[in-house]
């Protein structure tokens, strides 16, 4: 890409102290995120991150690979908050379909997705508010058959899934891979969210007994509960992705907003 044509495009912001871009010009020039970032130029949409996120890992986020293994609650506002943050390509799982239930939580139910895939769903709209994020969107749920294929070749997995039954498969899959993983749950006001190294565990020692039962499906799944829960492992997966780091690693943070109480309890030793 002609760098000279990047900068003869870029506009100086004097209160922020950082060149921009606009997508529009991007485009027109054929060039990519990326290409504007080589040049010290931040595209437009990632300005207002600009003091928080500097132009070395706002590259590293462009260049990342995330999977996020459920798009409804907890993964319709994580794939929302990745992509706006600047992650450069989302794979989206999941096999299960909008139903009217999931509109008191869910970003992406509403009556135009009612039926339709989830995954599918969040690759549109993603399309429309970040089409800076190349996303990847796989209408189907995890299995022993599909787990390597879907969990391997990103840098961190997202376990949004709901319930218990298919947690376990995903971490084990992501160990067997050795990509780390960032998960949370939610059960009525309560929050739990935690990050785990390969060979490590953490917060999957809280759903690794088998007798378990389903606080979700006891306690029903809120709103803010769900949108917190959500921006936290966001929070974490980029802090990873920009400094190859956690901040939860073999921690689980719980946090009850009935009470609004927290607290971070250690399940395995961290790096």
């Amino acid at each position: 890409m002609d760098a000279a044509a990047i900068l003869a495009r870029a506009r100086r912001d004097p209160r922020r102290g950082i060149s921009t871009i606009a997508m529009a010009d991007l485009a027109d020039l054929g060039a990519g995120p990326l290409d504007a970032l080589a040049c010290g130029v931040t595209p437009a949409p990632w300005v207002r991150s600009a003091h928080s996120i500097d132009g070395a890992a706002q590259e590293r986020l462009a260049r990342a690979r995330v999977a996020v293994v459920g798009a409804g609650g907890l993964g319709g506002y994580v794939i929302e908050l990745l992509a706006r943050m600047g992650v450069g390509f989302l794979r989206v799982v999941d096999g299960d379909a909008f139903e009217e239930t999931n509109m008191n939580r869910q970003l992406l139910a509403e009556p135009a997705t009612l039926g339709r895939s989830k995954a599918q769903v969040a690759q549109e709209r993603l399309a429309r508010i970040a089409p800076l994020c190349a996303v990847e969107a796989h209408s189907v749920f995890v299995d022993q058959a599909n787990a390597a294929e879907l969990l391997g070749g990103v840098d961190v997995v997202l376990d949004c899934l709901g319930g218990l039954d298919s947690r376990p498969l995903v971490h084990a899959a992501c160990a067997a891979a050795s990509v780390p993983v960032v998960a949370a749950a939610v059960a009525g006001w309560t929050v739990l969210v935690g990050a785990e190294l390969p060979g490590k565990p953490g917060i999957s020692l809280v759903w690794s007994d088998p007798f378990a039962s389903d606080a979700e499906g006891q306690l029903g799944s809120l709103a803010p509960a769900v949108a917190m829960a959500a921006s936290l492992q966001a929070a974490e997966a980029v802090r990873y992705l920009t400094t190859s780091r956690f901040a939860l690693a073999g921690k689980v943070l719980h946090a009850d907003l009935s009470a609004c109480t927290f607290s971070i309890y250690h399940m395995s030793e961290d790096e």
